[in-house]
């Protein structure tokens, strides 16, 4: 009997099952009918199968089918999975699976769980006959892997009910029954084993990479697949397969890889570190260096993709640990004279690994931070000099790693003398396209006069006028201590090289200006050991005299006082200097810096005006004269004019005088004044307001007075901004004792400004947060004021917006009494405003609960995908 014979049989048995759909005869006994039919299919198959396999074996060929007849055979295997297959799953199960087809087979309705299991069990154990032919895998699994796969799973997945329970007894399950449905689970188990593990279809693992981003997915299937999905991972090459399949799908969606599974596959892969540390290293690790290497045409930039994200999480989550598996292996191996038979990695491989680590996804926000090359920088700086001159293939990519390692350290002068100056150089041998480096101890440095050229031409060729900046900056730094023997003669000539050539670009130079502070400081050093020496490097001073017309040129007014001393330092170096041109430019330098003083605002003012000259202003009986000696006593104080702090206690009476003037403006020039004086010296000032507010009593303060200072405070608070939780028990105790005040203006103050001091500190209230929301308990059951009863709910709506997405950690176990307090107050007080605030507070309270908990679900899911 030939195929197409075998073919035209099974296609009668399914129009012969399909004319049962058109009559009214008995359900179950078309069911029954039904079934034969698919029995009879089935054996059918088997006969093709039998059929194709000796005609494969006679040509020794594969057997091609025609494109009829292999749709002929797929409408057959449809009919098989949708009347016979699909209703025996159960629906929980099938739900799981059902990515594509939406119509579950209404057959088979009254049969027994028993029968349904045999029946399952039949059609799985045939449908793995079958697919033993390649041609008819190809047939079965390229439509139906999610079936086969949600049958093999209810078979082997799914808890058998023990005997003697009630389900037990009403499917007759006794001892006998028992044992002999975990033997074939067991059976079942190998298989799904198998067809995962060992075959890895793509087919296959798309379907678990659905499983797992299905939320109707049965909990059963989530834990049994989820355990074979990381034996999967954990198999050689198993990261490589199922990373295969997850980017195919997300071509398929036309999606950025980058943006859609990157984080989730990369923080799949890095659970395993947290598991177990052992499983990693001896798994995970080598997966993780393969896709690093991987030089496949498909995905290649995915799989680097991969591993940089994993190593990233690793170097964010142990510092030692990253140094442990991916720098320090790769330095050894660098170092290393001769490798090991069992080691493939050259040096060629180790660069081409940085590169791929560090600079090609340098502007991706996950990139590793070249900083972590410090262990390896040296080296890297040393081969690439070594090659410079050579044919070496991977030049362009050492001279990538050179200028990122010039970007990240060119700020430190610390480290770039590691790298520039180190004691030893590097021999090359080549080896076809491998290197083999050899360490020799320098002899002597003359190396350096060319390799200051070569690291300035890498510099001028890459254009990037930051590292220019930088550099120049951290060259200029380390002149400053050139006097000294911290360096050599050549060392010497390489940074006086460095500085030469990068004062002349112009960027250099106009970018100079925004660094006012450090240039000023680097220049003050230079001048200040000139002007010790006899003898002076005129051309390293003429650059020196450059930069600094450069700074003044914009100069900042709070920098003007600084440039008294160069004067005095030009005054000493023109004394000793001998050329009558070099004399010039330091006059002229000099005389530039005195007309720079004198043009500049401040100066005119404060040559005018003295700190007496404004107090005796602050208390002079007219109003007006005395609020403009405050503004300019405010002025003062901002400059940072040294004569302020000589007159502290002066300075604090005259401005609390002038707080308790009920004219308004005054007082709100004296409130300003007030906080700028706190906020620039808080460790004095702040105290004695504090215990003012706190202790009315001792100071006979009016409430006006207090709320007054309360407002300083406040003001004070937002000017210190990121310090205030360096003076949090002080504010925190001073405005709770105002919550006891006799005043109820000052207790509805006090609780306002605690909110907002909450609102500010978030994680640094600490486990005060208990205690003040108790304060504001009290207040509100029983305070008689109604002013102070809104400040407390007002109070509980700060917290909560001041915690939002952090609130579980800020409040830890006070999130359910607030909640309570607030719905109290919502429920029962007659106040409209304090029932408007508690309204927007437990709104605002379950919006951030809402988000927390989706949040934590979609990580969830994030992790299972």
């Amino acid at each position: 009997m030939d195929v197409q014979n075998i073919i035209n049989s099974m296609l009668k048995l399914i129009s012969s099952g399909d004319l049962l759909l058109e009559s009214n005869s008995d359900e179950n006994q078309d069911q029954n009918i039904r079934f034969s039919n698919i029995l009879k299919i089935i054996e059918e198959l088997y006969h093709l199968k039998n059929v194709l396999s000796n005609l494969s074996s006679n040509d020794d060929t594969d057997i091609i089918l025609s494109v009829s007849q292999c749709a002929a055979i797929t409408k057959c295997i449809d009919f098989i999975v949708l009347s016979g297959f699909i209703p025996c799953l159960i629906p929980s199960i099938w739900n799981s699976f059902e990515n594509k087809q939406n119509n579950l087979s209404q057959f088979k309705k009254g049969i027994s769980p028993n029968k349904n299991y045999e029946d399952l069990k039949f059609i799985i154990n045939s449908f793995f006959d079958l697919i033993k032919l390649p041609i008819l895998k190809r047939i079965i699994i390229a439509k139906h892997a999610n079936v086969l796969l949600a049958g093999l799973c209810q078979l082997c997945l799914f808890p058998i009910v023990k005997p003697g329970t009630e389900i037990a007894v009403q499917n007759a399950i006794d001892e006998l029954k028992y044992e002999q449905l975990v033997t074939e689970q067991q059976q079942f188990k190998t298989i799904l084993k198998l067809l995962i593990l060992k075959d890895r279809d793509p087919l296959v693992i798309r379907e678990l990479i659905f499983i797992f981003g299905n939320k109707k997915c049965n909990k059963h299937l989530k834990l049994g697949l989820g355990k074979l999905f990381s034996d999967l991972l954990l198999e050689p090459n198993g990261i490589q397969t199922f990373l295969k399949v997850a980017c195919d799908l997300i071509g398929e969606k036309s999606q950025n890889f980058c943006q859609h599974g990157l984080q989730e596959w990369s923080n799949l892969i890095h659970s395993y570190y947290t598991k177990s540390k052992i499983k990693y290293i001896q798994y995970i690790k080598p997966q993780i260096w393969e896709l690093l290497q991987s030089n496949t045409k498909l995905y290649r930039f995915e799989f680097k993709s991969i591993a940089v994200f994993c190593i990233h999480l690793i170097s964010i989550e142990n510092y030692n640990d990253f140094l442990t598996y991916y720098i320090n292996p790769v330095n050894d191996l660098m170092k290393r004279s001769k490798l090991v038979k069992e080691e493939n990695t050259s040096v060629s491989q180790c660069i081409e690994d940085l590169h791929t680590l560090f600079y090609l996804f340098r502007n991706e926000m996950w990139c590793l931070d070249p900083k972590l090359l410090t262990h390896i920088a040296v080296t890297i700086y040393n081969i690439y000099m070594a090659t410079l001159h050579s044919l070496y293939y991977l030049k362009s990519k050492l001279e990538d790693l050179i200028f990122l390692i010039l970007v990240h350290f060119s700020n430190c002068k610390d480290h770039l003398k590691l790298i520039v100056f180190s004691q030893y150089q590097i021999d090359i041998e080549y080896d076809g396209e491998n290197i083999k480096i050899k360490y020799i101890e320098r002899e002597n440095q003359l190396h350096l006069e060319s390799e200051i050229n070569l690291i300035l031409d890498l510099i001028n060729k890459r254009q990037d006028k930051k590292l220019m900046k930088t550099l120049f900056l951290t060259f200029l730094d380390m002149y400053t201590c050139i006097t000294s023997n911290e360096y050599t003669i050549m060392e010497k000539l390489f940074i006086v090289k460095g500085i030469h050539h990068l004062i002349e670009n112009d960027d250099v130079q106009n970018s100079i200006s925004t660094e006012t502070k450090v240039v000023l400081n680097l220049v003050k050093s230079i001048l200040k050991e000139n002007s010790k020496e006899k003898i002076i490097d005129i051309q390293i001073f003429s650059i020196v005299l450059v930069v600094l017309g450069c700074v003044l040129e914009n100069i900042d007014e709070q920098y003007i006082s600084e440039l008294d001393c160069l004067v005095d330092y030009l005054q000493k170096i023109g004394e000793v200097v001998e050329d009558h041109t070099f004399k010039t430019m330091v006059f002229d330098m000099q005389k530039k810096i005195k007309q720079v003083q004198n043009n500049c605002p401040k100066n005119r003012i404060e040559n005018q005006r003295t700190i007496d000259d404004v107090l005796i202003d602050a208390r002079d009986p007219l109003l007006p004269c005395r609020s403009h000696a405050l503004i300019e006593l405010k002025k003062m104080i901002n400059s940072g004019n040294k004569t302020v702090l000589t007159k502290k206690s002066e300075i604090l009476i005259i401005i609390q005088e002038n707080l308790k003037n009920s004219d308004s403006y005054l007082y709100m020039s004296a409130i300003f004044t007030l906080s700028s004086f706190c906020s620039f010296y808080p460790n004095d000032i702040l105290a004695i307001l504090c215990e003012q507010y706190s202790m009315p009593k001792n100071y006979n303060h009016s409430p006006e007075t207090r709320l007054k200072i309360g407002e300083v405070l406040m003001k004070t608070v937002k000017l210190l901004n990121e310090i205030t939780p360096s003076y949090k028990n002080l504010l925190l105790n001073t405005f709770m004792a105002g919550v006891r005040d006799d005043d109820h203006l000052v207790r509805a103050s006090s609780l306002s400004n605690l909110a907002d001091i909450c609102r500010l500190l978030r994680y640094s209230l600490g486990s005060i947060v208990a205690e003040i929301v108790n304060c504001a308990d009290n207040v509100l059951r029983y305070d008689p004021a109604i002013e102070p009863r809104r400040a407390a709910v007002l109070l509980l709506q700060m917290i909560i917006e001041g915690g939002n997405s952090e609130l579980l950690e800020i409040l830890t176990g006070s999130i359910k009494d607030i909640y309570q307090i607030l719905k109290f107050q919502y429920q029962s007080d007659r106040d409209a405003t304090i029932k408007l605030h508690a309204q927007v507070a437990i709104e605002k309270l379950n919006d951030i609960m809402k988000s927390l908990v989706l949040n934590e679900k979609n990580s969830m899911q994030t992790y299972l995908k």
